[in-house]
C-alpha cells in the first residue's frame, strides 16, 4: 500500500497493538498532521483516513469543553472528540473519514466510517486478533489470512436476481467491510458493530 503514502509512511507499536499509516496530504490542515497520533499520556492512539468538514464548529465545541488542541489537524480534532464523547463522537463529525482508536485504558479498539461511506474500511477478525486496512490487499499482505474466494458474494455480484445488497461481505472469505455510517468496537467481548448514523439525525 506504499503508493497511498507519497508524503510518508509511519508505524507505531504499543504492546500487542500495531498501527501503520500511509500519508497523503490533501488539505492545509493535513500539513500539520502526523499519524499514528497519540494523546499526551499515550493511552489513546488514532489512525485515520479522511477529512473533517465541520472543522470550525467541532473545534469551537471542543475548545468550549476545555480541550487542549495541539495543532489544526483533522486527526487531532477526531482524537479530542473521542476524549470528549467516547463512542458517541462519530455522530459529531461531518466529513469523509474512517478512523480507529486504540484506548489502552479500556483495552478496546474503536472505529467508525463516515455516513456516506466514501472512505473504505476492511477487517478480519478471529479470536484475539483483528487486522484492518483501507484496502483488502493490506490485510492479505500480512499473510495471516488465506485469500479464499467468497462464493456467495461472487454470486451476488454476477447474478442480479440473487443480489442481496450485501454491505458487509467482500469477495474474500473472512474479510469484511464496515458499512457506511457504522461504528465498531473490539475488546474482550469480541467484535460489536452498530449503526451510529441515520437520515433522521
Amino acid at each position: 500500500m506504499a503508493r497511498r503514502g507519497p508524503d510518508g509512511i509511519d508505524h507505531r507499536v504499543q504492546g500487542t497493538v500495531a498501527f501503520g499509516q500511509c500519508m497523503l496530504r490533501t488539505t492545509p490542515e493535513s500539513l500539520e498532521e502526523h499519524q499514528p497520533l497519540g494523546n499526551e499520556g499515550g493511552s489513546l492512539v488514532l489512525i485515520m483516513d479522511g477529512r473533517v468538514d465541520n472543522f470550525d464548529e467541532l473545534r469551537c465545541e471542543l475548545l468550549a469543553r476545555g480541550a487542549q488542541l495541539r495543532d489544526r489537524s483533522d486527526a487531532e480534532l477526531v482524537l479530542r472528540a473521542y476524549e470528549a464523547w467516547g463512542e458517541d463522537c462519530p455522530d459529531r463529525i461531518i466529513g469523509e473519514f474512517v478512523f480507529f482508536i486504540w484506548d489502552a485504558r479500556r483495552r478496546c479498539l474503536f472505529g467508525a466510517r463516515d455516513a456516506a461511506g466514501t472512505r473504505h474500511f476492511y477487517y478480519h477478525w478471529e479470536t484475539g486478533r483483528i487486522l484492518f486496512a483501507s484496502e483488502i490487499k493490506g490485510i492479505l499482505a500480512t499473510e495471516l489470512v488465506a485469500p479464499r474466494l467468497n462464493d456467495s458474494r461472487v454470486l451476488d455480484f454476477l447474478v442480479p436476481e440473487y443480489d442481496r445488497d450485501d454491505q458487509i461481505g467482500t469477495f474474500y472469505r473472512d474479510i469484511l467491510r464496515l458499512p457506511a455510517g457504522h461504528a465498531i468496537a473490539v475488546g474482550a467481548h469480541g467484535v460489536k458493530t452498530w449503526r451510529y448514523w441515520s437520515p433522521e439525525n
